[in-house]
């Protein structure tokens, strides 16, 4: 990704967003890529690369808290309806009126409450790893924890509760390759069983744990991806785990009209089956209820389809996208 392509913009209620940037043929839409955590929009490298080629127009910008973007302290400044405001913000500045959306973690929940405020500036949507995730103005955590051990047997967010501590920053920070090899390992069960359940995380990092890589970086890669995911710390991408538990979205959320939470537009889920904590099942059971127009596409992989099978997902979208209008934007 060319670092000329890069610019940056301010929300009207005041953060510095920095976003990757080209428009092309107005014949072809603009897609919008979401990253999550622990990424960076340089994540989205090869389909940024395949999809320029192709004629589309790209937008990625560096979520809250992440690379150049302003990272505030101040967890409510991270409330998902906030968020997708600044991102509707970006779309004025830039004079995009409609989309393509492609969400991959937390930027799929992101762009959950952009589909439940904004779907009108969305030509379709792109579901990877985590689905569609309807409001939930009643959201607890414990009870989450509790469903889930009832559906699966394990806390499946176990993590949570580290990562949304106060000296988790920090410890992460610390001891970084013990981090990276905990979120990134070659071994996907490692998130099942050091990740998953309450507690394990907290004794990984502490412990400076470290274990075998995933192989879909190189060294120098690998380096790069620290060094722009550190920018600015950990404290502004932990603020996503910490506001989250403390339910203060709830509020916002119960005011979206209960008409927005199905989704009327073409939606895609891409599943990753080996992944143990975006769990593809519930994604899609998930998004056949509240989506009506989608195409599922599943995938051998962890979490990270972005980066493990990086040309077959973009031969999936490259397909969706093409269905959503014909030719004409294919």
């Amino acid at each position: 990704m060319d670092d000329g392509n890069f610019h940056s913009t301010t929300s009207l209620r005041g953060h510095i967003y920095s976003y990757y940037f080209v428009r092309q043929s107005l014949s072809k839409p603009t897609i919008l890529f979401l990253h999550g955590f622990p990424s960076t929009s340089r994540d989205w490298a090869s389909q940024v690369t395949f999809f320029s080629a192709k004629g589309y127009s790209i937008l990625a910008p560096d979520l809250l808290g992440y690379g150049k973007t302003s990272a505030p302290s101040d967890i409510f400044e991270y409330k998902m309806l906030d968020m997708a405001q600044d991102i509707v913000d970006i779309l004025e500045a830039l004079k995009v009126e409609k989309v393509i959306g492609v969400g991959h973690d937390w930027g799929s929940f992101l762009l959950s409450r952009l589909l439940n405020t904004h779907v009108h500036r969305f030509l379709g949507a792109a579901f990877l790893a985590v689905g569609y995730i309807p409001p939930q103005p009643l959201f607890d955590y414990e009870a989450q924890i509790s469903t889930m051990v009832k559906l699966v047997g394990y806390e499946v967010f176990g993590y949570w509760e580290f990562f949304a501590a106060d000296d988790a920053p920090k410890l992460c920070e610390d001891n970084i390759e013990s981090f990276y090899s905990l979120l990134f390992p070659k071994d996907p069960m490692v998130w099942k069983t050091d990740l998953a359940p309450r507690g394990k995380s907290r004794e990984w990092i502490e412990r400076n744990k470290q274990g075998p890589r995933a192989g879909f970086w190189t060294d120098s890669e690998r380096e790069n991806h620290k060094i722009n995911l550190l920018q600015r710390g950990l404290q502004g991408p932990l603020n996503w785990y910490r506001g989250r538990l403390t339910g203060m979205n709830n509020e916002d959320e119960s005011k979206i009209p209960v008409e927005s939470y199905s989704i009327g537009i073409p939606t895609f889920f891409g599943g990753a089956l080996r992944d143990h904590i975006a769990l593809a099942a519930g994604g899609k059971a998930m998004m056949a209820r509240f989506c009506p127009e989608l195409t599922v596409r599943d995938f051998d992989t962890s979490h990270w389809i972005m980066l493990e099978v990086s040309a077959e997902l973009n031969d999936a979208l490259s397909e969706f996208f093409v269905s959503l209008q014909g030719s004409t934007i294919g």
